[in-house]
């Protein structure tokens, strides 16, 4: 896939509403670092060497995953109601839903669209799914921007991204169980309403061999007995990543963005420019930041690693819901009108894992009172359990 969308039409497109359902404690339960270091030893393994370790490397202190018994349909469900509140829109009444939902199966976002339009009483074709992988979010802006610009109306596309990453990662593997969680947001793209959409883009990329360390594919499927997240063993398809050329390659693409994305922008004197960026892991967040900074050394980033983890296409939007705890987390002043916003990602090319990578870029303008967020404002320890 290679899309590029500028909006140029008189009537912006906007992006209106963004939620999450982290709230629900029926959904979620909180893996804290002394559970991840118990899983990365499972089988023999030496694993992690203490939970502190976790956190250096991670940066992360709890991430998701689903409570027993819940399906992805379930937080599905969940996820597009409260949208419906939110967006004062029922699901039924958009002009189209995208729904991001990753897995080393292919169709296994298909099946949820299906199950999931069922259970909203629409058509079966009424959701279109994709398995996009961590710029999954950034893949479904353009999307959702082309669509509206195909009608002739006043219309909103609903973008739903809902992952679930311990069905398909090994939860010994370290270089995953530390990072990925569960997540679920939604969102509003809406002509004429909302923050406006200046250039949205996403590609897919060819990382040539002079671009990596070693021959290996950059990720790989593998099916073999491993351990799920609770510890248990099972039978099936994980992924597998070439950890060295991923790291260096996702910091490159996401700075080719940002520099793609800036000389996008119409910046005046005074204007802020924010950085809500995928959310991989504490140290490649940390390098990316180190070396953006040496260039644009006024732009502002956002980290919201902490309670959430690497959550897979719902990282980027999990941060534009939560502006209110994120931006004073991270010692910044709230939003003014016309300050800039810059969505940024790379990772995995769901399409093509051992030789491409997925990058991508929207810049938003910020347009107070103009974007609806619904969430309960509890800390994720008093909204969840721990587990230990």
């Amino acid at each position: 896939m290679k899309q590029f969308h500028s909006v140029t039409n008189a009537e912006k497109i906007g992006l209106s509403t963004v939620v999450d359902v982290f709230d629900r404690s029926d959904l979620f339960e909180l893996l804290d670092n002394e559970a991840v270091l118990r899983l990365s030893r499972l089988g023999g393994k030496a694993g992690f060497r203490d939970s502190a370790a976790i956190h250096r490397s991670t940066g992360i202190t709890t991430r998701r995953r689903l409570r027993d018994g819940v399906q992805p349909l379930d937080v599905a469900v969940a996820l597009c109601r409260r949208l419906e509140t939110a967006s004062d829109c029922l699901m039924g009444e958009f002009d189209a839903i995208l729904l991001c939902h990753s897995d080393t199966d292919s169709q296994a976002c298909v099946r949820l669209a299906h199950a999931l339009s069922q259970e909203l009483g629409l058509s079966s074709e009424a959701i279109a799914a994709f398995n996009h992988g961590c710029s999954g979010f950034i893949k479904l802006v353009p999307e959702g921007a082309m669509l509206l610009d195909s009608i002739d109306h006043k219309g909103k596309v609903a973008l739903i991204s809902v992952e679930t990453p311990e069905y398909w990662h090994d939860g010994a593997d370290r270089l995953f169980c530390g990072i990925v969680s569960a997540g679920a947001t939604a969102a509003v793209l809406e002509t004429g309403r909302g923050l406006p959409v200046g250039a949205s883009r996403s590609d897919d990329f060819q990382i040539s061999p002079d671009r990596r360390l070693n021959p290996d594919p950059l990720f790989r499927m593998e099916t073999a007995d491993v351990f799920d997240f609770r510890g248990e063993p099972c039978h099936r398809t994980v992924m597998r990543m070439n950890a060295e050329p991923v790291f260096i390659n996702g910091i490159e693409l996401m700075l080719d963005n940002l520099r793609a994305a800036m000389l996008s922008i119409d910046r005046q004197s005074g204007q802020r420019v924010i950085v809500a960026p995928h959310q991989p892991s504490g140290k490649l967040l940390r390098a990316l930041i180190a070396a953006a900074v040496l260039e644009f050394p006024d732009v502002e980033f956002l980290n919201n690693l902490e309670s959430y983890g690497n959550m897979i296409s719902s990282s980027v939007p999990t941060l534009m819901s939560r502006f209110d705890e994120v931006l004073p987390l991270n010692k910044l002043e709230p939003l003014r009108d016309d300050d800039h916003i810059i969505l940024l990602a790379a990772g995995i090319c769901m399409t093509d894992i051992a030789d491409r990578m997925s990058a991508g870029h929207t810049c938003l303008q910020w347009r107070g009172n103009t974007l609806n967020v619904l969430h309960r404002h509890e800390t994720p320890a008093d909204a969840n359990v721990s587990v230990g």
